[in-house]
């Protein structure tokens, strides 16, 4: 079975750090991606998701069996799309749309346009940046309690993890320090 090329689609062949394990993977000039079977040649279009921040993106399996991610828009800059220079190493969507992944929508940009490309993003999307530089699911009072339920292990993680919105793996990272390490437990 072969996919059917769409009018002036063009396929390139992507490359991995790490060897694939029986399938070679296409990304076209059209955003559509897909797998190519080392042994039978059988062609079968992949399914991408939007990722947490609007990405598209397929996973894959590679050697050591370890997954992959082949993000659209990295992949269509890459193969379809030239830098101006070595300076020009981040990916941007022109529209600001991340579903729009045609070479013609995605640019290779430098820091200080990403940078103002992340600004025209959150004003046009309504985000609110907090005073430390990123965007916080909690407050500092509710991380306050988290590290009261915690230290106390009345409740399990799950519940408090639902409770606020995040994983357990984030809570494992209140309790360690490692994420709000300057907030008190609640009295």
């Amino acid at each position: 079975m072969t996919i059917k090329n769409l009018p002036s689609e063009k396929w390139a062949k992507i490359t991995f750090k790490r060897p694939t394990k029986k399938k070679d993977y296409f990304i076209s000039n059209l955003g559509r991606t897909k797998s190519i079977d080392k042994e039978t040649e059988e062609e079968k279009e992949l399914k991408t998701h939007p990722d947490h921040r609007g990405f598209y993106r397929a996973s894959i399996k590679v050697e050591g069996n370890l997954n992959q991610a082949i993000y659209v828009h990295k992949e269509v800059a890459k193969h379809f799309v030239d830098p101006s220079t070595d300076e020009h190493t981040y990916v941007i969507h022109k529209d600001l749309n991340r579903k729009n992944n045609l070479p013609s929508n995605v640019i290779w940009v430098n820091e200080v346009e990403w940078k103002e490309y992340i600004k025209a993003r959150a004003k046009k999307f309504g985000f609110k940046k907090s005073n430390k530089g990123g965007y916080y699911k909690l407050t500092a009072a509710q991380v306050a309690i988290i590290k009261k339920q915690l230290i106390q292990g009345k409740t399990r993680r799950k519940m408090i993890a639902k409770r606020f919105g995040v994983s357990t793996t984030q809570l494992k990272r209140i309790e360690r320090g490692e994420n709000w390490g300057h907030v008190e437990p609640a009295k």
